[in-house]
Formats: C-alpha cells, structure tokens, sequence
C-alpha cells in the first residue's frame, strides 16, 4: 500500500512536469502522467503494486473528471445547442461515426482483435473515459474477472483479460494528440485560411446579430397615459424592458411599478434596443436629458445572488421596489446580460444591478446574498449526492436484442449526464448544485490524472512488450488513420459544403476529439470561436465515445 501510493505521488508528479515542457507550440499537458506511469509500471512491475488501489484510482478518477466536466458545461449546455448545436454537433458525429466505423474495418481488414481497435478508437481520439468506457463493457463480456469482495487477483485477471486494449490505447495516444494538430495545419493549408481574417469575419457577423442592452431618456407625451402606473402601461410586461428612473416634478426618484407617469415626465427605460424603441413609440419622444447625470439620492450597485431563500423566486415575487424602494434592471448569468422582467427566476451567482438609494440597497443585497465567500466556496454535499446519482444512472442495465450483456451508461457517461442536469438547474430542495470555476477545474484535472496515472501504471509491461513490435507498429499507423482520416474527411464538408468559419472548424475538431489540442489554436488567434464551438459538442461527443465504445466491445468483442 505505501509503495503504490509514493509511485502514484511520483508519477503524477514527473507526469507533470513532462507535460509543462514545451516543443515549439505543442506540449503533452495532463496526458505526461499517462507516459510517466506505463515507464514506472514497466521498471518497477505491475506485481509489486496495490491492484484493488489502482483499481479503485482508475474508476473513481474517471467519475470525478466526467463529473466535473458536466457542471461545468450544463448551465449553459442548452443555450449552446440551440444558438449552432445543430449544424457542429452533427458534424462531431459524424466524425465519431466514421472513427467507430474505421475501428471495426482494421479490425477485420488486419485480423486485429476487436478489443484492440476499440482501444485504437479510444486512444487515437485522446479519450480516455471512453478507455474506461470499454474496460466497464469487458466486465460484461467477461464477468468471471469482475471483482469479488477482496479479491485482488479477480481484479488483476481483468487487466489481463483485456490486456490488448491498453497497449492499443496507450501507442495510439500521442499521435492522437499530434493528429488533430496536423489536421488543423493541412486543412488550414487547403484553405488558404488567415486566422485573423476568419476572426473578423466572425467579429463583424456577431456585430450584427448581438443586441446589447441599452437606456433611453424617454419624455411621456402621450395623454391616453396621463396618470398610469407603470405597471399598466401597454406592452411594457411583454416587451422586455425595464423602466429603472421616473423625473416628476423636477426631482429624479426610483420607478417602481406602482409609481405614476404623467406627460412631461422623462422616464429611464432599459432593454434590447428594437423594445425599447417600440417602447418609446408608444410613450412619447425621445429626450435628451441623461437622467443618470442628475443629482439625486438615487445610485447604483451589482449585488450577487447567493442567499438559498430567494433562488427561484421571481424579480416580482421578491417584492424589492415595495420592501426596500429599489428596482433590479439588469442580469448577468453565464456571461449573458439581459433586463429584469418581473416573470425572471434568479439562480445561483447571478450577479443583478439594484438601482435605489444607498440604505435601500444594502437592505436589499442583505436579502439576495452578496457574499462573495458563498460564491467561491465549494459545497462537498451535491457533489456526493450528484456522483451517486450518476453512478445509480450509469449502473442501469438496458437489455438491447443480440447482444450478449445489456448496455449501460458506465461511470463515464452517467455522472456526466446527472452532472449537466442538475447544473442545469441549479438547485434542488437544499441542495445548490453550483461550483466555482476553480474548484470545478481542480476536481477536472484531478480526476483525469488519477485516471491516468492508473492506466499507465497497469499497462506498464503490455506497452512495452508490444511498442517496438511489428504489432505495436501496426497499431501505431491504424490508430493514426482513426485520427487524421475523420477529421480531413469533415473538416472539408464543414468548408466547402457548408461554408463554415475555419476557427469554427478547429473548434469543432478538438471538440470532436474531446482533445487538449484547442491550446493550439491560442497560438494562431486570440478569437474566443473555437472555444465556443469546442464547448458546444463537447459533451455530446464525450457520451457518445462512451456509449460507442462500449458497444463495439459488446458487439464485436464477444
């Protein structure tokens, strides 16, 4: 046990470090542990290792990087799907369909155990949850190595009833990182593209469609309004836009919805810039006085919202303007900014802008939280309860005609889609499933790295006996066409069938790959486009790597 522990500590330690050296732009990052751990698996010999260790490493890594990935991406996983889902995650399935499709003809082609070319698949795409993915499937094909209670030596026959999986996976890994790399260059060659011609293109196309928030000065001058409530003006609940300051009678003061206008009153009105000129089409005229630069008690301030008691209650529901003499008009979430209709419900780390006099708005961010200590701090208590929720989906047997062991989910997929949902929406009874980005990216990291070091720990000897082999040879070059060959393939259609960006297409193709190479494009442009389009078929393609691999191990592999 202490042995296994300080070579894990080791590994992970030199496996960093390989990572962090740079050659020219490309580096081995997090995967370096993998490396690492096949060396000291090799030297010091599987034997004198933990197994029931190792074992536990490798499945409870793997949940917590899957997990962590999922809360992640699910607030915004909806958003992204709907905004260019469609059009790039079709094409990631593709690329995922012709990788699984290329893995079951090597197999054939070269008389290559089926097992093998699932671990070409896994590792020539840099997947390493769909690794793990297809050693959850072999238990099923192979359900006299699962594990017994103690029974180190079942858990080490699992390893070996799958042991040309691992070499397969670890050959076909690096090229599986350098793969998506060199197809961006060749494609990009084809092209003739400049990426920071493709970016401005993208800049001006986002100009166009984003509506930003905007604030008119508008003077009532239609007399059907003379001495309504705001609330009752026309449209203003359907339009969107939030009428934060009322100048009546010389004086500026706070609008809430009971708060009177009567022609000649300049009203502060916020929104998209198309409602609030329909607004001002039906209210009077546009003013010239910035009612903002008069003087008055009346400021502003962005308050966070991390109190339990108000998450999900509307803006109206809150009652603020009647309890404290304040208007929320804006919202932030997700790196969106929208008005405060009265229909919103607020989540967790929203970040709201109070307008109101200063007393007032203290009592109010005293009520929605404003504490940047509960923002940043990480809750143990959904991260458990979400885990085993996702363990308890991922366990769920789906019997499917002709195949020799149901189907399921597996620790990779099913923590993932629990993790998305409940992200999604944020919180449930008690339990509020928001992570901060630095706890989110820690427990991402640190569960790749577990499930890595693993891997490579226990395939230290199979690697090495087959490598410099005809056969690791071969695995070496199939698993490079199950890399380029996908990527060249859509990459192509992508441009010349569908006109697409190319920084949208690099995006696509690392996200595709659910691969580390989208460093690569910050070297090429600073343009947030391919991150986006990474992080749209991210988690799509990462469930559906899973779910393939396993059934090319309960179809083929039998």
């Amino acid at each position: 046990m202490a042995l296994t522990c300080l070579v894990i500590a080791i590994v992970a330690a030199t496996g960093l470090w390989l990572g962090s050296i740079k050659i020219g732009s490309f580096s081995l990052g997090i995967p370096g542990v993998m490396f690492t751990g096949l060396l000291f698996g090799h030297l010091i010999g599987q034997g004198n290792f933990n197994d029931q260790v190792i074992f536990f490493l490798r499945d409870f890594g793997l949940i917590l990087f899957v997990y962590a990935v999922g809360v992640q991406v699910g607030p915004g996983f909806l958003a992204t799907l709907r905004k260019a889902g469609l059009p790039l995650n079709s094409l990631a399935v593709a690329i995922v369909v012709i990788g699984a499709g290329m893995a079951i003809g090597v197999a054939y082609l070269t008389h290559m155990d089926m097992k093998a070319a699932v671990g070409l698949f896994a590792g020539g795409t840099t997947n390493a949850p769909a690794f793990g993915s297809a050693q959850e499937a072999l238990k099923s094909v192979h359900p006299e190595t699962m594990p017994s209670a103690g029974g180190a030596v079942a858990i080490k026959g699992m390893f070996e009833a799958s042991n040309v999986t691992l070499p397969a996976f670890a050959i076909s890994y690096p090229f599986g990182l350098l793969g998506v790399i060199l197809a961006m260059v060749i494609l990009r060659g084809i092209f003739r593209a400049k990426p920071g011609a493709e970016a401005e293109i993208l800049e001006k196309a986002e100009a166009a469609e984003k509506q930003e928030l905007t604030s008119w000065s508008i003077e009532v001058s239609n007399p059907n309004l003379n001495g309504l409530p705001l609330k009752e003006l026309p449209a203003i609940d359907r339009s969107g836009v939030v009428v934060s300051r009322v100048h009546h009678g010389g004086r500026v003061q706070v609008a809430t919805s009971e708060t009177p206008v009567y022609t000649g009153d300049v009203l502060l009105a916020i929104g998209e810039p198309a409602e609030v000129k329909d607004f001002q089409l039906i209210v009077g005229k546009k003013s010239s006085i910035d009612l903002r630069s008069l003087p008055s008690e009346i400021t502003t301030r962005q308050v966070l919202v991390t109190h339990g008691e108000v998450l999900g209650k509307t803006v109206k529901e809150l009652q603020l303007a009647k309890k404290f003499g304040v208007t929320v008009t804006r919202v932030q979430r997700t790196g969106l900014e929208f008005t405060a209709v009265g229909n919103l419900k607020l989540q967790f780390g929203d970040r709201v802008r109070v307008v109101g006099e200063a007393s007032g708005i203290s009592s109010a961010a005293k009520l929605l939280g404003d504490s940047a200590r509960e923002l940043n701090h990480p809750r143990l208590l959904p991260i458990f309860v979400g885990i085993a929720l996702g363990v308890t989906l991922g366990s769920i047997p789906v019997f499917v005609g002709g195949l020799p062991a149901p189907v399921k989910l597996g620790l990779a997929a099913g923590p993932m889609i629990v993790a998305i949902i409940l992200a999604r929406l944020g919180r449930v009874g008690n339990l509020i499933w928001y992570m901060p980005q630095s706890a989110s990216g820690l427990l991402r990291e640190l569960g790749i790295v577990m499930f890595l070091i693993a891997v490579g720990m226990n395939g230290g000897d199979g690697f090495f006996n087959k490598v410099f082999t005809a056969e690791g040879g071969l695995y070496l070059a199939m698993g490079a066409l199950i890399t380029i060959l996908p990527l060249l393939v859509v990459g192509l259609f992508a441009r010349l069938a569908m006109k697409m960006n190319y920084l949208h297409i690099c995006g696509l193709l690392c996200g595709s790959m659910t691969s580390p190479s989208l460093a690569f494009t910050q070297t090429m442009t600073a343009s947030e486009a391919p991150a986006v389009a990474f992080a749209t078929v991210y988690p799509l393609t990462m469930i559906m790597r899973v779910l393939v691999a396993q059934i090319l191990i309960l179809v083929f592999a039998r």
